[in-house]
């Protein structure tokens, strides 16, 4: 990542409140493990939050600091176990065998997926959750490298025991759409 990149996301992410949970974490909520999850490209926290809330310990990496002081301030106020941490994912070491949930949410970096199954312990789960390639005629993200080709979330979790996919047009409270991929997946 560069500075002029992380400098554009601090400023945009400044003072902004986390929203709402992406309507697939909600969905899966019942199946979500309660122990030490991480959150990768957190933003500031919606995610982290909303299953700290639920007893889990999370780990919040995001290369924003701007987010990363509002994940805090939040999670502190409501004393939760969400430690945020400033990392740049593609050269931050994230321990292998050690969660027991992944998250990853609109952010897709296909080099990093390995390493996000290698981090989980045996039984652990992945909830992976981002755009799909009809996305870019709705608008953000538009870049081809950021969306998914259809049920290429599957073959990339290929190995692991798919609990919930789902892949199509979402409808969120808002009434906004978006073309999206989701999926919950178990190490095995």
């Amino acid at each position: 990542m560069n500075l002029a990149k992380r400098t554009e996301d601090d400023r945009s992410l400044a003072d902004r409140s986390p929203g709402i949970p992406e309507p697939f974490f909600v969905e899966v909520i019942p199946l979500l493990p309660r122990g030490l999850a991480l959150d990768v490209a957190c933003g500031s926290g919606r995610h982290s939050l909303a299953l700290a809330r639920l007893g889990a310990s999370v780990i919040a990496l995001d290369h924003s600091l701007s987010a990363l002081e509002t994940l805090s301030r939040l999670a502190q106020a409501e004393h939760l176990c969400a430690f945020p941490l400033a990392a740049e994912l593609e050269n931050f070491p994230i321990r292998a065998e050690k969660y027991d949930l992944v998250m990853n949410f609109n952010f897709l970096d296909r080099t990093l997926i390995p390493t996000l199954r290698a981090a989980l312990k045996r039984g652990g789960m992945l909830l992976f959750d981002t755009f799909l390639v009809d996305q870019a005629a709705l608008g953000h993200p538009r870049n081809p490298a950021y969306l998914l080709q259809h049920y290429e979330l599957r073959s990339l979790l290929d190995g692991m025991d798919l609990l919930h996919y789902r892949e199509g047009l979402t409808c969120n409270p808002d009434g906004t759409r978006a073309w999206r991929a989701g999926a919950l997946a178990r190490k095995v």
